[in-house]
């Protein structure tokens, strides 16, 4: 899977969050900011030796499949069915929930900004204010949410399930269980920490194409 990671030695994440310690001790203002909870989760997920994943950039240079829809989808982990819904300007919205009459925000959707995807040009005829066709037009996709194994639930999971995310390459967007998922933590809108990597066992695939139904 082609994605973008970034990563920090450990002695030089340590030194930054350190750092960011103390600036904290010094001005007391700084906790109010959205910048100083930002860079303690960054740092601090670093600090343990983990990698970080730039989504913006990952599905952006990730691209599009040969059906003109993208290679990456990203999903709440107590989801089981991912939907993507794709807008004229190359933005995109994956969600845990169908959209009906309206698009709603839900807990745990992410957003892609515009310019992220460069979309076929028969896919670009949807009006951005024309929601209702959009819908009824069934110009939305969605494929299955992989499941996560025993051993990473024991690990890596510490809360609500849907406070986590999972990524994975599909090739088709279709009812077929996924391959080489990837457990995420959200720490900032487009950073998220990586916790687990895993390839589902025929067993686990057997699951996912029981709940797609």
């Amino acid at each position: 899977m082609e994605v973008d990671e970034l990563a920090m030695p450990k002695q030089q994440a340590e030194a930054e969050f350190n750092a960011l310690k103390q600036a904290l001790r010094q001005n007391s203002h700084l906790r109010k900011e959205q910048i100083r909870r930002d860079m303690c989760a960054v740092y601090g997920h670093l600090h343990h030796g983990k990698k970080i994943i730039d989504i913006y950039t990952s599905f952006q240079k990730a691209g599009l499949n040969k059906d003109g829809d993208p290679k990456l989808a990203i999903c709440r982990a107590d989801a089981k069915q991912c939907y993507c819904y794709k807008f004229k300007d190359g933005s995109a919205v994956f969600a845990d929930q169908r959209w009906i009459t309206a698009p709603r925000k839900t807990f745990g959707d992410i957003k892609l900004p515009a310019g992220t995807f460069k979309w076929p040009p028969q896919r670009t005829d949807i009006p951005m204010d024309n929601w209702q066709n959009d819908i009824k037009g069934s110009k939305n996709i969605q494929t299955p949410v992989p499941i996560i194994p025993a051993k990473i639930l024991v690990n890596e999971v510490k809360i609500l399930l849907k406070n986590y995310h999972i990524l994975w390459e599909v090739e088709e967007w279709k009812p077929e269980p996924p391959r080489d998922p990837i457990l995420l933590k959200q720490l900032t809108p487009n950073l998220f920490g990586v916790l687990a990597t895993w390839d589902p066992t025929p067993l686990e695939r057997a699951i996912i194409r029981g709940r797609t139904q």
